[in-house]
C-alpha cells in the first residue's frame, strides 16, 4: 500500500511540475518610463502554465505581465550571438521552417541570445513586448513556444551575414557628417513605390548610452546613406540594384545584396568594444525586431559636413 502511494505521488508530483514550466535570467525589454522613450532591460522568470494556459513573465522590478496562450497572434525570434558588456552582437541565421520554429535545426554552439518578439491581443487593441532569452534555455523555450503557437510563431531567417571590410576599400570612409539627436520627433519610415527603404537602428549597450558614442556610418556602395549614435535611427532611400552595404565604426562589418523597389529592409548596427572606439556589426534583423528598437531609439538627423 505505501508503495502504491509513493508511486502516485510521484506521478502527481510530475504532472504537476510539467503544468509550469519557468525559465530563469530571461530580460524584459520596456521604455523608462511613458514619457521616457529609451528602453532598459529587466531580468525576470519566464513561465509557461498550461493549467491556466498562460504565458506570464515577472522581475523584482516589478515588471509583469500574463497573457492568454489563445491571445497570443505572434511571435518571432531573432538569433543572435550577444555578448554583455561592450563585446560582439550579431545576429546568426538558422533554417527556418513555414509556419514553425524549428528549435532543433538551430546549433546551439553558436548561439548565445534570441530576441523574443511576442505580439497579442487585449480588449481594446494589439500590444508587443521584446524579451531576451540566455542560451542555457533557449533550445526549451523555442521547442515550447514551437508545440503551443505552431504557425503563430516564427524564426527570422535572412541570408545576408556580416563579414570583416577593409575600410580603406569603402569610397567614402574618410568623409566627414555631422550628427544631431533629435530627442523630441520620431518620423516613420515611408514606403515608396520606386525605392527600397533601409531602416536602420543601432541599439545601445545599455540605456545610459543612448545618443552616444562615436558615429556608425552605413555605407551603400560608394556613398554614405545613414549615420547613427548607440540608441538612434536613421532612415534611407535607395535606388533598386546590388548594394554593398557596411557599417562604419571604428572598424567596417557588412555584406552584399540587391535591393527591391517597394520593398523595406531593417538592418541593426550592432555595437561592441573596440581598442579605442566602438565597433560595429551589420545584421539583417526581422522588421518586427526592429521596429519595437526603433519605437526606443532617438531619430538621427545627420547631414554632410560642408553641405
Amino acid at each position: 500500500m505505501r508503495k502504491l502511494t509513493l508511486l502516485w505521488l510521484l506521478a502527481v508530483g510530475s504532472v504537476l511540475s510539467a503544468e509550469t514550466t519557468s525559465f530563469d535570467h530571461v530580460k524584459i525589454h520596456r521604455h523608462r518610463s511613458p514619457e521616457k522613450r529609451v528602453l532598459i532591460d529587466k531580468t525576470g522568470v519566464l513561465s509557461f502554465d498550461d493549467t491556466a494556459r498562460t504565458l506570464s513573465f515577472s522581475s523584482s522590478a516589478g515588471d509583469r505581465f500574463e497573457i492568454a496562450y489563445d491571445d497570443v497572434t505572434k511571435v518571432v525570434f531573432d538569433v543572435t550571438t550577444h555578448m554583455r558588456s561592450g563585446a560582439l552582437s550579431q545576429v546568426v541565421s538558422a533554417a527556418g521552417f513555414p509556419g514553425a520554429v524549428a528549435g532543433t535545426m538551430i546549433a546551439a554552439k553558436h548561439v548565445n541570445d534570441y530576441w523574443l518578439f511576442l505580439e497579442y491581443k487585449t480588449r481594446q487593441d494589439r500590444q508587443s513586448t521584446l524579451l531576451e532569452i540566455p542560451k542555457d534555455s533557449s533550445t526549451q523555450v523555442i521547442d515550447r513556444v514551437n508545440n503551443l503557437f505552431g504557425a503563430r510563431a516564427k524564426v527570422a531567417d535572412f541570408p545576408e551575414k556580416g563579414a570583416s571590410v577593409r575600410k580603406e576599400d569603402l569610397p567614402a570612409h574618410k568623409s566627414k557628417q555631422s550628427i544631431k539627436v533629435d530627442h523630441e520627433s520620431h518620423p516613420l519610415p515611408d514606403i515608396k513605390p520606386d525605392q527600397a527603404t533601409l531602416v536602420v537602428v543601432c541599439p545601445p549597450l545599455a540605456a545610459r548610452f543612448s545618443g552616444k558614442g562615436n558615429q556608425v556610418k552605413l555605407h551603400a556602395n560608394d556613398q554614405v546613406v545613414a549615420v547613427n549614435r548607440m540608441g538612434t535611427y536613421s532612415v534611407a532611400y535607395l535606388n533598386p540594384g546590388k548594394y554593398h552595404l557596411v557599417s562604419q565604426a571604428e572598424n567596417a562589418n557588412g555584406f552584399d545584396m540587391e535591393l527591391e523597389a517597394g520593398q523595406q529592409y531593417y538592418f541593426l548596427q550592432n555595437i561592441f568594444q573596440g581598442s579605442f572606439k566602438y565597433e560595429t556589426a551589420l545584421s539583417r534583423n526581422s522588421p518586427e525586431l526592429v521596429m519595437y528598437l526603433l519605437e526606443g531609439s532617438y531619430h538621427a538627423v545627420w547631414k554632410e559636413k560642408n553641405k
